[in-house]
């Protein structure tokens, strides 16, 4: 460079222009690369995986995404602060993949604001900060452009369930956008939609768990009795297979085969079922009749079992019921499920606090199974299986522990099945049954026939409908499927986790338990597509310094093992002092002697030196974490700028180098 050229460049006029060129550099390439992004994480947290960004590219429609952050009121709160700017940033991501059809809004709801009256409105949790008066807000509202009637809420953003926000803000985005709402086919032996109770003897309203199913889905009743469930079935739930026909087995194996999701519950002794004269309260089973039910052919196809002749008691996680003594007893059958019970890494049962069950049974997986087995939940090793014909007839559910003897295994009571499977019925469809003409199976061979017309009579309502075919058989999944069974159908009764109360006229209903939240979850995660499905939990967030709590655990083993060699001496020397003891009499005995004297001495000189010792390993430890943090530091300040001048030396070695060459 010419001593000219140098001497206008560091003028005042050379370095004003420079610092415009460098400024319109700056925004040239902020804007000519605003979408680019390099994720460096272990895990890509920053990068939206692949089920979602499909999932994205078929959106319908148009969302906004609101995002409500008190930042003025958590500016001494860094933990808070560095999760937000995580979830902004992440919804970032959301709204560039999306081409144009997210649209993100980041509200800071100050105290007495419209925006704060907005976040009230929607239904956002405010969380108390600790100081008077002062809360904060971070929760989701995602509505749709199109209906502002179609929205979704996330109260509050918890940093707890960091790992779970890529999912549920997904689910909730399909949710919104999608125009028509997914179609569940319910096939049910049991009065799910309401019926008589035989307990009250009174007429009883749906359960709670399915009214909440047809608030959020189009359920269509299958009825029991069909041969092919219809194509427009997003999920198949089925509760209490009792005495189905092999025609209907069929068609559920084929719909499964076929790649359709299913739900199934069965149980070996639910008590809703009112064969034999129903429930006789809470801890008594019916009188009589046989209130089991499972799909033997169907789950050994798919590598499990559930035997229906036994029950599942747990002596840890059993709840306390009356007895005819009126002191409460812990009933082994009726079970209260909690964290420790939960799969913590599936985002069904992550979130969940307790769910309650009733005489469940247990889940097997087959040796040979085909399939790959997932437990949701499962028992405490304080459990055995007994036979269910202990609880019918039950008047003293302390009886039972006389036949209780722990295993010491875990029986899982729900499992995702998931895999390539096999048809059940290798010979193709079921021929048409029989019809009897007298006696008991006459009358039920009619009934039957009556059921089957009549559901033929739903499927073919529309005269003008051409009757379809049957579908072809299918002897083996394309794909693999995806199903989960539960041995339980109590559980999604009213009674294990609602409390109804009367408020002027209106019944309000208060859960004391989460077996909504469980059903609901169950059906989310079957009823999404596999984009959905795929995008589970994400890794975490927070990274724990390694190289620090190695250092840790190095110095805590040298402490204890210091420690230990103190108390070894200590125990020695006291040895060695009760051995002269034992020497001296008379007078003696009340003194001390020399060697006595000498010993003592030399175990508090070896005690004062093991201290020092004890000392010296951590003071070791604070300078080696001390020294890991300066070196990163250093790295952190110099790395980039070192990386410059290299490059700047290289750039002018090899200028100097082809100029003189």
């Amino acid at each position: 460079m010419s001593p000219t050229l140098t001497k206008r460049l560091f003028s005042k006029a050379g370095l004003l222009v420079l610092a415009l060129v460098t400024l319109l550099l700056t925004i040239g390439v902020s804007q000519l690369f605003k979408g680019a992004r390099v994720d460096l994480t272990q895990d890509r947290l920053y990068t939206l995986s692949d089920g979602t960004k499909n999932l994205l590219d078929k959106l319908d429609g148009k969302a906004t995404l609101q995002f409500f952050y008190s930042e003025g009121q958590t500016r001494e709160l860094p933990f808070l602060r560095n999760y937000a700017r995580r979830v902004t940033e992440l919804l970032e991501e959301y709204v560039l993949a999306s081409n144009g059809k997210l649209r993100l809004e980041v509200i800071d709801p100050e105290p007495f604001s419209e925006n704060e009256d907005k976040a009230a409105e929607y239904g956002l949790q405010a969380v108390p900060l600790g100081g008077p008066g002062k809360e904060a807000y971070m929760g989701l509202v995602i509505t749709n452009d199109e209906d502002d009637s179609k929205r979704e809420v996330i109260g509050f953003l918890h940093p707890d369930k960091e790992r779970f926000l890529e999912y549920d803000i997904s689910k909730l985005v399909y949710s919104v956008v999608q125009k028509s709402r997914p179609k569940i086919g319910l096939v049910s032996t049991l009065q799910v939609n309401g019926g008589y109770d035989m307990m009250s003897r009174q007429p009883s309203g749906p359960w709670m768990s399915i009214s909440q199913l047809r608030q959020m889905y189009d359920v269509d009743d299958l009825g029991t009795a069909f041969d092919v469930i219809p194509e427009d079935i997003n999920l198949l739930v089925v509760i209490h297979p009792k005495e189905l026909t092999d025609r209907t087995r069929y068609a559920i194996d084929q719909y499964v085969v076929g790649g359709g999701h299913a739900l199934i519950f069965v149980d070996p002794n639910a008590e809703s079922d009112q064969a034999g004269g129903g429930m006789m309260g809470g801890m008594m089973m019916g009188m009589g009749g046989d209130k089991s039910s499972s799909l033997p052919i169907l789950f050994k196809a798919w590598g499990i079992e559930m035997d229906k002749s036994k029950v599942l008691a747990d002596g840890t996680l059993a709840l306390s019921v009356g007895s005819p003594s009126g002191r409460p007893v812990r009933h082994l059958g009726i079970l209260g499920l909690n964290e420790q019970s939960f799969n913590s890494d599936d985002v069904i049962t992550s979130m969940l606090n307790s769910v309650n069950v009733a005489t469940s049974g247990a889940v097997i997986q087959l040796e040979d199974a085909p399939t790959d087995i997932e437990v949701l939940l499962h028992s405490t090793k304080n459990a055995m299986l007994m036979d269910a014909s202990l609880f019918a007839m039950l008047f003293d559910p302390s009886s039972l522990y006389k036949d209780f003897k722990a295993t010491g295994t875990e029986y899982p009571m729900a499992v995702r099945v998931t895999g390539m499977v096999k048809t059940a019925f290798p010979d193709g469809r079921p021929p048409e049954p029989e019809k009897a003409e007298t006696g008991e199976d006459g009358l039920k061979a009619e009934e039957e026939e009556e059921e089957e017309l009549a559901a033929e009579a739903k499927v073919n309502e529309d005269e003008t409908k051409p009757v379809k075919e049957l579908p072809a058989h299918i002897a083996e999944s394309m794909q693999p499927v995806n199903v989960i069974v539960v041995a339980d159908t109590d559980l999604l009764t009213d009674r294990l986790w609602v409390q109804k109360n009367n408020f002027f006229g209106q019944d309000i209903v208060q859960p004391f338990a989460n077996n909504g939240d469980l059903l609901i979850n169950m059906v989310d995660n079957l009823m999404g597509n596999a984009d959905l499905i795929s995008i589970r939990s994400r890794g975490q967030f927070s990274r724990p310094f390694d190289k620090v709590s190695e250092l840790e655990r190095q110095a805590e083993e040298s402490f204890y093992q210091k420690e230990e060699e103190l108390k070894q001496q200590l125990a020695e020397t006291d040895a060695k002092l009760r051995q002269l003891q034992a020497t001296k009499d008379g007078e003696d005995v009340l003194v001390l002697s020399p060697e006595q004297q000498a010993e003592v001495e030399r175990f508090v000189q070896e005690k004062l030196k093991i201290r020092k010792q004890l000392r010296d390993v951590q003071h070791q430890l604070s300078k080696d974490i001390e020294k890991l943090g300066t070196q990163l530091k250093l790295i952190n300040i110099l790395a980039v700028p070192a990386l410059i001048t290299l490059i700047a030396l290289g750039y002018r070695f090899a200028r100097r180098r082809k100029r003189y060459s």
